[in-house]
């Protein structure tokens, strides 16, 4: 069983665009993902396109990853979400063993399964932290974005 380590940070931000470039600059950081939530559930904006191009086709995004070296962070709209908190999961990138320990002892401990998958195990503590068990690590951000996984991206040429 082992838990390999974080896998990202993700906070909520009044103001996305604006928190985007301020943790860019920040701590260096380069943008692995911009995504925007539809009808059609989580579309990937394309890497070619930028913040001016989505607001333009009336996108509204509500989530970006930003990664460099180890540190993985994504920041999402503070209006996206019911909580007020900042701080809105943490990840964990866990092999298939401690996903089976970790969930026996949520149920044990009184913690909300919030989300439980093949990918993915996401559990409320009682102290209102929100985490989020990967069984992959975030080595490649750019890969991890809902377009890339599963080829759905925005279309931006047919929002306008």
């Amino acid at each position: 069983m082992a838990l390999h380590g974080f896998t990202h940070l993700a906070l909520r931000v009044q103001r996305l665009r604006a928190a985007e470039a301020f943790y860019r600059e920040l701590f260096a950081l380069k943008v692995a993902f911009r995504e925007a939530e539809t009808p059609e559930g989580w579309l990937t904006l394309r890497a070619s396109a930028d913040w001016d191009a989505a607001e333009e086709a009336g996108v509204d995004l509500g989530l970006v990853m930003l990664y460099r070296d180890g540190l993985r962070l994504a920041l999402e709209a503070g209006d996206a979400v019911a909580d007020s908190s900042r701080l809105s999961h943490v990840g964990v990138f866990a092999d298939e063993d401690e996903f089976k320990r970790i969930r026996s002892a949520a149920e044990e401990l009184d913690c909300e399964i919030v989300g439980d998958n093949e990918r993915a195990l996401v559990i409320d503590d009682p102290f209102g932290v929100r985490w989020e068990l990967n069984g992959f690590p975030y080595d490649d951000p750019p890969s991890l974005s809902t377009g890339a996984r599963a080829g759905r991206w925005l279309d931006l040429d047919q929002r306008r």
